[in-house]
């Protein structure tokens, strides 16, 4: 069968999953723009109209479209589509190996600080790691209402580990927290990290050295570089603070994103996402990676991708599009990049 061609059993699968859309579209009264704006899984408001409803599949990968409508399917069903996550990206399999290092770690260094800007897949990657292993790990995102504040750092970190805490004593949240990873030690990914200040510095030391004993319990603290740089000179306390934290940390510090997305992550999602042959992924993302590790990361990118493919007939990201969206979406003049990065 060919690649474009869809089967009998996938076109009615997705005939029965526009056929909802339809309905619902009807029954809320929503313009095609404004369905379109709610659901952007189904393309633009031209394919919607045009190729989706009256069922012209012709020229529309079945294998992509179908995942596309099954996420849709899956919000008008209450709840929310699975983060699509390449796996084979360089950056997440940096990630994993750090996190699979950490968890075979029999030493106290049992913190693995994942420094890198907003963009670049630290979330998708925790939640995706995680999913795997729910027994094993769990997740939390640092509230920037919570910095330096030990009691909604513990109450929060308490929940996310599946047990009720409402102490109203700092020295209270504290050991709670310190009983339920003895009994219950798991790998615990803590999001925008920096938000908790040096406090959560401080927490994280004592959680090590309270739990030294066999299961471990164990900590990957996601931030961004020029955000914990700033935690750790904030005071002269934090500055001692800090010292101390670091000695509980896997080595190196994973920072080799500081500066952004690397060319090598963007070509290959290129590849992924966009379904671009390799030689012209390779070369956009050597034109493109600058402009797109200063602004967003991989969202602008992705963000380009989508809006390249409403722009086109066929609903497919076309390499030059891709180019010229990444430029629009950033607020650039076409043509106008930034100066070069060094990690080109």
């Amino acid at each position: 069968m060919k690649p474009n061609t869809w089967s009998a059993e996938q076109r009615a699968e997705a005939q029965a999953i526009i056929a909802r859309g339809v309905t619902v579209q009807q029954s809320r009264r929503l313009t095609d723009t404004k369905m379109l704006a709610e659901f952007p899984d189904l393309g633009s408001v031209r394919t919607w109209k045009n190729r989706l409803i009256p069922g012209e599949f012709t020229g529309l990968k079945p294998e992509r479209m179908l995942g596309r409508l099954r996420r849709f399917a899956v919000i008008l069903d209450g709840g929310q589509p699975n983060l699509v996550t390449y796996t084979d990206l360089p950056f997440f399999h940096e990630v994993a190996s750090r996190v699979h290092l950490l968890e075979r770690s029999a030493n106290d260094r049992r913190v693995l600080p994942i420094l890198a800007p907003n963009g670049t897949g630290k979330t998708t990657v925790a939640n995706f790691l995680v999913h795997q292993s729910r027994t094993t790990r769990a997740y939390i995102r640092i509230r920037p209402t919570w910095r330096e504040k030990a009691i909604h750092i513990c109450n929060g970190i308490a929940s996310a580990l599946g047990a009720k805490s409402d102490q109203k004593n700092p020295a209270d949240a504290e050991r709670a927290c310190i009983e339920i990873m003895l009994n219950n030690p798991r790998t615990l990914f803590i999001d925008q990290a920096h938000e908790g200040g040096a406090m959560l510095l401080h927490l994280l030391r004592s959680f090590v050295d309270e739990t030294l004993s066999q299961p471990r319990a164990r900590f990957v603290y996601l931030g961004y570089d020029t955000a914990w740089r700033r935690v750790f000179t904030s005071s002269a306390d934090a500055m001692l603070e800090s010292q101390a934290f670091l000695g509980r940390c896997l080595k190196p510090t994973f920072d080799l994103y500081k500066l952004g997305t690397r060319q090598e992550d963007v070509s290959l999602y290129l590849q992924r996402s966009a379904d671009l042959p390799a030689d012209v992924a390779k070369g956009l993302a050597t034109r493109i990676t600058p402009t797109i590790s200063q602004y967003c990361n991989l969202r602008l990118l992705e963000d380009s991708i989508e809006s390249a493919r409403a722009a086109s007939e066929g609903d497919e990201a076309e390499a030059d599009i891709i180019e010229r969206e990444v430029c629009r979406l950033a607020g650039l003049e076409p043509g106008k990049r930034d100066a070069g990065n060094p990690q080109i």
